[in-house]
């Protein structure tokens, strides 16, 4: 029969392996909503105040291997920190919530594969040191809770291993749309950039030459090369008449990339501003 401190550690580790699943899928949020680049995802890290957050679970990693408390009242500590900050971050609203396109899938599941084999290595290591100071439910808490620390440092592993797998992937997508594109030489194809009120001019331009021709636009705040590419090949018709692409940019080239796709033939700036000065670096580069 399973003894009640074996349940209860089962539970702990049960409650600390969901707390790290949902870091791993704010993680990869915010490395979605930094276009899949590590610079920028690293560059948001530096400057957000849920990495300062990543401190609270220091702090629960040091209280669960110091002798201040008795190791089982350490455990339920944890427990209830990590309960409070899952239930913080399931209920937290976002403006852009994560999508779970198929790249996003591959990423979490490599990130997952790797947290396993971290974790399983980390604990054959363990025991194999023989670390007769600590139980073997603080072992494995520890080693859940080090791993739920820098799972940005996973994510980013899983995202450089998968690099060339999805490389080949966007390449041909790249390829259709492109095909797509080049099967419609009479599409007029208008191209909307900006620092802002790139959206609403996207609508109001829509709704104006609707009323004349067959108008497909990017949807939502598809603006981004995968996001033109998607849906190009997802949502684009023969029978269109007019495309109007918003282009969206956080640095030198970005507007580039969607244009030697798309090509063109109408541009529109909506404006030019400071809005995105930490990744331009300059308004010039803007």
């Amino acid at each position: 029969m399973i003894s009640t401190t074996a349940i209860f550690s089962i539970i702990i580790l049960a409650i600390c392996g969901v707390y790290m699943l949902v870091n791993f899928k704010y993680d990869i949020q915010m490395l979605q909503q930094n276009s899949y680049r590590t610079d920028r995802y690293w560059r948001w890290l530096n400057g957000n105040k849920m990495t300062a957050w990543r401190l609270v679970d220091v702090a629960l990693l040091l209280l669960l291997f110091s002798t201040l408390l008795p190791p089982t009242l350490s455990a339920i500590i944890a427990t209830v920190v990590l309960v409070t900050k899952t239930v913080m971050l399931l209920r937290r609203k976002y403006k852009k919530p994560l999508v779970f396109t198929n790249r996003v899938k591959r990423i979490y599941s490599v990130t997952a594969v790797l947290a396993l084999a971290i974790y399983a290595a980390a604990i054959v290591l363990a025991y194999s040191a023989d670390m007769k100071l600590y139980t073997g439910g603080q072992v494995s808490l520890g080693v859940l809770l080090a791993v739920s620390i820098f799972s940005y440092v996973i994510v980013t592993l899983a995202l450089w291993i998968l690099a060339p797998v999805e490389k080949a992937i966007n390449k041909r997508y790249y390829n259709d749309a492109a095909r797509i594109l080049a099967s419609m030489p009479d599409l007029k194809i208008i191209g909307i950039t900006g620092s802002y009120g790139k959206t609403s001019t996207k609508h109001y331009l829509y709704r104006i030459l609707s009323e004349q021709f067959d108008v497909l636009m990017t949807p939502g705040s598809y603006n981004t090369p995968m996001g033109v590419i998607r849906t190009v090949r997802e949502m684009m018709k023969p029978y269109n008449e007019v495309f109007i692409c918003e282009m969206g940019a956080k640095q030198v080239g970005d507007i580039k990339e969607i244009c030697d796709l798309v090509h063109p033939s109408i541009g529109i700036v909506t404006a030019v501003g400071p809005m995105h000065l930490e990744s331009f670096k300059t308004i010039e580069n803007v």
